[in-house]
């Protein structure tokens, strides 16, 4: 196991686009896929999520917005694998106020819907995970 930079931390964020953030729910973590974005320039990492407020992940937000956050992927010969796990906190934002990191988005997850669209949707709402901690490490298989 060999520990990534931070540069190596943000290249691995940049370039992917699906991970899974981690809610406190009432008794266990709840963990969910979500397709996510990472704008370099502006270190802001944007999230979207669907749904009525009802929803299990709007009622652990309102509890705490302290999130976990997991990305990996590995190299096309599944020789090296690279992960980071980012913890802070899962806050609304204006698309207009992390618009480099849904742009990102956009260009990295095939199931993200048009961004032209997000700010008339009524069952997304974006989100900015601010970060309290990161850490990312790679694998020699």
């Amino acid at each position: 196991m060999n520990p990534l930079s931070d540069d190596e931390i943000t290249d691995l964020l940049a370039r992917n686009g699906v991970g899974v953030i981690a809610f406190r729910g009432p008794v266990a973590p709840y963990p969910i896929p979500v397709s996510f974005g990472y704008g370099t320039a502006s270190d802001v990492l944007a999230v979207q999520l669907e749904g009525s407020e009802s929803d299990r992940k709007f009622d652990c937000l309102d509890r705490s917005p302290a999130v976990g956050f997991t990305v990996y992927e590995h190299d096309e010969n599944e020789r090296v694998w690279r992960s980071v796990v980012v913890t802070g906190r899962l806050l609304e934002t204006a698309y207009d106020d992390a618009e480099p990191a849904f742009a990102a988005l956009a260009r990295n997850s095939q199931s993200a819907p048009n961004p032209v669209r997000w700010s008339d949707a009524t069952d997304v709402t974006p989100f900015e995970l601010a970060v309290d901690r990161w850490s990312g490490r790679s694998f020699d298989v």
